[in-house]
């Protein structure tokens, strides 16, 4: 039976709070929160605050329970543990917003701004909000059984083992949002974009998933039993420990296995070489792309420009391979072995180089005929663990990467982006770091840096 809020009168007055009344309220939550006299939590059910502007304000633990929050500016705001039961957050600016452990169920976010906002153990089930109509509680018609995130953009958010069991996630912008150990059960998230998620120990069990993007996706561990997958794109997606037995997989597209390995890459190499040596003019640029190539030998071979994008290259061997200009966005690296190799305008945009070995590769800018220099992206890589001893990153684009433990150490960052990168636990000793530029960057400290 799904949870209810019983609302004790015959009918919901939602009044319109002034502007004064508003910044009273929160002024005697503020010290309500920092135990000061005269405090009072914020009480602000059934309010109507669409449009006001809470941008940064302190809401921890405050009651808006069936709230009207549509088109309110939220963005930054902190409501942790806060009571959103039922409300009404249609195209709300949720942007950097704090919602840790808040109770969402029912509440409604179609068309919302979300952006990197943290819902970390938030409860997004499905809930119902009653009233009290000659002696019977009825559904109220404001209120929403589901929590629906319909047509949110939500990139770069944090729902980590948040609560969506039969939540409405249709056609949502979840790109690179990390949802581990969430909970999917029956929910309803047919053509949402989850490229680059983390889902890894994730329960999306009986979860309608058509026609949904999981490109790059981490789903190690999750749980698929009797989820939809028809027409979904798995293309690089990391299925580790993942049990497809029971799942639709109807016009799924999924990494390629070759039955004649050896012989298609040599063909594809051979009219490769032609395609260098000819300026395009003979031969075929080499498109190895959604294939699985685990554990090949492909050492010290010419791919420049080659088109390996969502390849499983997992244990391969591509020591001293020249990769510059090739596309190897999504592409799963882990274990890899990359040292010495030329890496130069390369891109590994959301690509998985979790313990590869890139020690003293070059990563630099590639120099084009026009005089401009195009640098080797890295941008949303995870690449925890990773040896990039010694490797020239000068100007790479590290962006929102995760380097935890990895090993830089002598490194050349000059120039380089590491904006909003993860770096916990890098080892930076050595390193140059000249213009590089660290904003936002988590766990980056001059310590570091220390020899």
């Amino acid at each position: 039976m799904s949870p209810r809020a019983d609302v004790d009168s015959l009918d919901i007055g939602y009044r319109r709070l002034s502007a004064a009344e508003i910044e009273q309220a929160l002024t005697l939550h503020l010290r309500y929160l920092q135990g000061q006299r005269g405090g009072a939590r914020a009480s602000l059910k059934f309010c109507d605050l669409s449009n006001a502007v809470l941008r940064g304000r302190m809401l921890a633990g405050a009651d808006l329970t069936g709230a009207r929050l549509s088109d309110a500016d939220l963005s930054e705001a902190d409501l942790r543990s806060a009571c959103l039961f039922g409300a009404d957050l249609r195209r709300a600016t949720l942007e950097r917003t704090n919602l840790t452990r808040a109770d969402l169920r029912g509440a409604a976010f179609r068309g919302a701004s979300m952006q990197r906002v943290v819902m970390v153990e938030a409860d997004l089930r499905d809930g119902h909000l009653m009233r009290s109509k000659d002696g019977e509680l009825t559904p109220n018609v404001q209120g929403n059984p589901s929590a629906e995130l319909a047509e949110a953009s939500m990139t770069k958010a944090d729902l980590s083992h948040a609560k969506l069991s039969n939540a409405f996630v249709v056609q949502t912008d979840l790109r690179d949002t990390d949802l581990r150990g969430a909970i999917f059960v029956r929910a309803d998230l047919s053509g949402s974009d989850l490229t680059g998620c983390n889902l890894e120990g994730a329960d999306l069990s009986e979860a309608n998933l058509s026609g949904t993007k999981l490109d790059g996706a981490v789903l190690t561990r999750a749980l698929l039993r009797s989820a939809n997958l028809s027409k979904a794109s798995l293309l690089g997606a990391l299925l580790d420990d993942v049990d497809l037995s029971m799942a639709n997989l109807t016009g799924a597209d999924l990494v390629r296995r070759l039955d004649d390995i050896e012989g298609t890459i040599g063909e594809t190499l051979r009219q490769h070489r032609l395609w260098i040596l000819s300026n395009g003019g003979k031969g075929r640029r080499a498109d190895l792309s959604a294939i699985d190539l685990s554990g090949q030998d492909l050492s010290n071979l010419n791919l420049s420009a080659a088109i390996l994008r969502q390849t499983t290259l997992k244990g391969a061997n591509l020591s001293g391979t020249v990769l510059a200009m090739a596309d190897l966005s999504m592409a799963d690296l882990r274990g890899a072995e990359l040292a010495g190799a030329d890496l130069r305008g390369a891109c590994l945009e959301r690509a998985t180089l979790n313990e590869a070995n890139l020690a003293n590769a070059v990563a630099c800018p590639m120099d084009l005929r026009n005089g401009h220099e195009w640098p080797t992206n890295f941008s949303k890589a995870r690449m925890v663990r990773v040896n990039l001893a010694g490797a020239d990153l000068t100007m790479a684009r590290l962006e929102d990467g995760d380097l935890s433990q990895g090993n830089l150490r002598n490194a050349v960052l000059a120039g380089a982006c590491l904006t909003d990168a993860t770096l916990t636990m890098a080892d930076l000793r050595g390193a140059d770091i000249r213009n590089a530029d660290f904003r936002g960057a988590k766990n980056f400290s001059a310590e570091a840096l220390a020899v």
